[in-house]
């Protein structure tokens, strides 16, 4: 009995390096990104503890392959760069599905909310925001995406430049 299972090995193996999962390993590496918009809103309330400030992310995912995906989620971390000083500024995550389909784009949108005291702790961002200078956002982190029922993660890095630069 143990010779036969040794006998299905290659086999299984073989069957493993002709599957479709290389090719879309290889479609998902022909994933294009980038962060087509980042809108900050600074919403000033009283007491000044209820105030906060949200960014508004939009990013875009553009598939030239042939072979439709299904984002499953994401999850980033989001940073700026602003007067020579790379910052982080909170955490991502998506958890909506996303259809994506062959040769076209999907667009997926969030927000990022920071309370009075974040603000107080990123006050580099407001400045950013508000001072009308020249920087850039970052968003760094991991795509979960499915081809046919085979789940696939992929590292996602973007910039997107602001201001005068």
């Amino acid at each position: 009995m143990a010779a036969r299972a040794w006998r299905v090995v290659p086999v299984l193996a073989a069957a493993v390096a002709c599957s479709p999962i290389q090719e879309y390993q290889a479609a998902a590496r022909s994933l294009r990104f980038r962060l087509a918009r980042v809108e900050p809103d600074l919403r000033v309330a009283l007491p000044l503890d209820r105030s906060r400030i949200v960014f508004r992310l939009v990013l875009e995912v553009e598939n030239p392959s042939q072979v439709p995906f299904r984002v499953l989620g994401f999850g980033g971390d989001l940073g700026l760069t602003f007067r020579e000083a790379r910052r982080p500024l909170g955490r991502l995550e998506l958890a909506r599905p996303l259809e994506l389909p062959a040769g076209g784009t999907a667009r997926m949108e969030t927000e990022l909310s920071f309370t009075y005291q974040d603000l107080r702790d990123n006050w580099t961002a407001i400045q950013a925001v508000t001072s009308g200078g020249s920087g850039a956002w970052h968003l760094d982190g991991q795509l979960k995406v499915d081809a046919f029922g085979f789940p696939l993660q992929l590292p996602v890095r973007t910039t997107r430049d602001f201001g005068g630069r």
